[in-house]
């Protein structure tokens, strides 16, 4: 796929972005301040689960929300399995990466922040929400990352990640596709 150039202007539009100061305004985001960043991390979150979604379904594959107290955040239908989705939202590269940590809980809570048990899920959604892109993984380190150089990638094959990690998973194709969803909802699929 051929790289679309930026349109004269952008490029100082883009750069603007860049060199201002973090704001309190969530509109500005992902250019927020810190403090604005933590109190809004719910809000984040959900809408990396929603991205998740928005790009399954775009390829008819098709999901369940869990309830929040569960260790995963979905169910997505595979031919071979219903498989557990974890999904870790980013909002902002750092030193060249999204940075994301496999963890559960929250700092601050009765319970405070532990690993997952290896049964809590069965693929990750590693979700770099201001750049729009999502890396799928059946990797269980407890610290993963997404290079920026990887960006483009992935948002020119959003279903790539998804295969491959259906292929670590050791289930059969990897492909998701019609034939591979729950007869109860019918037809669509990755390519």
């Amino acid at each position: 796929m051929s790289k679309q150039p930026l349109l004269s202007g952008f490029e100082t539009l883009c750069a603007s972005q860049i060199n201002t100061p973090p704001t309190n305004d969530i509109r500005d985001f992902p250019n927020l301040s810190r403090d604005t960043m933590s109190r809004n991390a719910k809000w984040f979150g959900l809408a990396g689960e929603y991205l998740v979604d928005s790009i399954l379904l775009r390829f008819g594959i098709y999901t369940s929300q869990l309830p929040e107290m569960l260790p995963a955040d979905r169910i997505v239908y595979h031919q071979s399995a219903d498989l557990r989705l974890q999904i870790k939202t980013c909002c902002r590269a750092r030193g060249g990466y999204f940075h994301y940590y496999l963890t559960k809980g929250y700092h601050g809570s009765p319970t405070g922040v532990k690993p997952y048990e290896t049964n809590d899920f069965d693929l990750v959604a590693l979700v770099a929400l201001s750049e729009n892109a999502i890396k799928f993984s059946a990797s269980r380190q407890g610290s993963q990352r997404i290079a920026l150089s990887e960006i483009e990638t992935l948002r020119a094959d959003p279903c790539a990640s998804l295969e491959q990690a259906i292929d670590d998973l050791g289930l059969a194709g990897g492909k998701v596709a019609a034939s591979s969803l729950s007869p109860m909802f019918g037809g669509g699929g990755c390519r």
